[in-house]
C-alpha cells in the first residue's frame, strides 16, 4: 500500500483546485468544493448552508414559485384603505392584522412555543397562500421542520398510493403529515370531498389537536361552507386549534399583478 497518499496536505490540494478558472462553477467562493481556504485552513463555505436549506425546502413541499413569498414582500398597498362593510375594518387593516399575526405565529413556532395555529379565510387571490408560504420559508430558515401541502394534490397522492404500480405508501405519507412539527394545509375546501376524504382530513386534524401540534390552514370557504364540505366535527377541531383571520381584498391580487 502507498502510504504517501495519507500525507497529502488537504488544504494545499483544495487551494490548488480553487485556482482553476471559475467560469463553470456555481459558487465563485469555493468553486463547488464546499470549502474555502483562508490562512491554510479549510472552512465550510456559505453555499453549503444554502444547499442544505434548498433541500429542506424542497422536501417540505416548497415549490420554486413559493420560495419568493416572504413577509417583507407582502405588499399592503394591494389592500384598499377604506371600509369593508361586512367586517367593520378597512381591507388594509385586515391585511395588516393578518400579516402581524402570521409573523407572530412564525416567531413563536420557531421557538417551539406555538400550540395554536392559524386559519386564513378569504376569497381567491387575496394573499392567503403568500402568508402561509412566508411562514414556511421563515420556519425552515430557523431550523423548524415544516410540511406545505396543497390539499387537493395531497389527496390525489394518497389515492394514487392505492394503485398496484405505485411506490408510495399511504401509512408513511399520513404518519409524516400527522407528526410534522408544523403542518400547512393550503386550499382546504377546493375539492369535492368524499366520505373517505373527510375521514382523512378529520384524522389528521384530530391527531394534531390531541398532540398539540400547530396547523396553518388556508381556505376560500366560510365556516358554514367548511361544515358542509368536511363536516362539523372537523371544523369544530379546526376552530379549537386555530386562530381565525379573514383576509379580504377589493379584487384578485394575482390578476392585479398580471395586469
Amino acid at each position: 500500500m502507498n502510504h504517501d497518499l495519507e500525507k497529502v496536505d488537504f488544504s494545499k490540494a483544495l487551494n490548488n483546485i480553487q485556482h482553476i478558472s471559475a467560469e463553470n462553477y456555481q459558487c465563485s467562493l469555493c468553486h463547488d468544493t464546499g470549502w474555502v481556504i483562508k490562512d491554510d485552513i479549510a472552512n465550510p463555505c456559505a453555499c453549503r448552508k444554502q444547499g442544505y436549506l434548498a433541500r429542506r425546502k424542497q422536501n417540505a413541499g416548497i415549490t420554486p414559485a413559493l420560495l419568493q413569498y416572504r413577509f417583507e414582500g407582502f405588499n399592503i398597498g394591494f389592500y384598499a384603505d377604506y371600509l369593508q362593510s361586512s367586517s367593520g375594518s378597512t381591507y388594509r387593516q385586515l391585511a395588516e392584522k393578518t400579516l402581524a399575526t402570521a409573523k407572530h405565529f412564525a416567531a413563536t413556532a420557531a421557538k417551539d412555543q406555538a400550540r395554536r395555529g392559524l386559519l386564513l379565510e378569504g376569497d381567491v387571490g387575496v394573499g392567503k397562500t403568500f402568508l402561509a408560504a412566508a411562514i414556511a420559508n421563515y420556519l425552515i430558515e430557523h431550523d423548524i421542520d415544516v410540511l406545505f401541502l396543497v390539499v387537493p394534490e395531497f389527496l390525489d397522492q394518497l389515492r394514487y398510493s392505492y394503485q398496484e404500480n405505485s411506490n408510495l405508501n399511504e401509512s408513511a405519507i399520513i404518519d409524516r403529515v400527522r407528526q410534522i412539527p408544523v403542518l400547512i394545509l393550503d386550499d382546504l375546501g377546493a375539492h369535492n370531498f368524499s366520505p373517505w376524504m373527510r375521514n382523512i382530513i378529520f384524522s389528521l386534524i384530530n391527531y394534531r389537536l390531541n398532540n398539540m401540534l400547530p396547523c396553518v390552514i388556508t381556505t376560500n370557504l366560510s365556516l358554514q361552507e367548511m361544515n358542509e364540505a368536511i363536516g362539523d366535527r372537523t371544523v369544530s377541531r379546526i376552530i379549537e386549534i386555530c386562530e381565525i383571520h379573514r383576509l379580504l381584498a377589493e379584487k384578485d391580487i394575482r390578476l392585479s399583478k398580471f395586469k
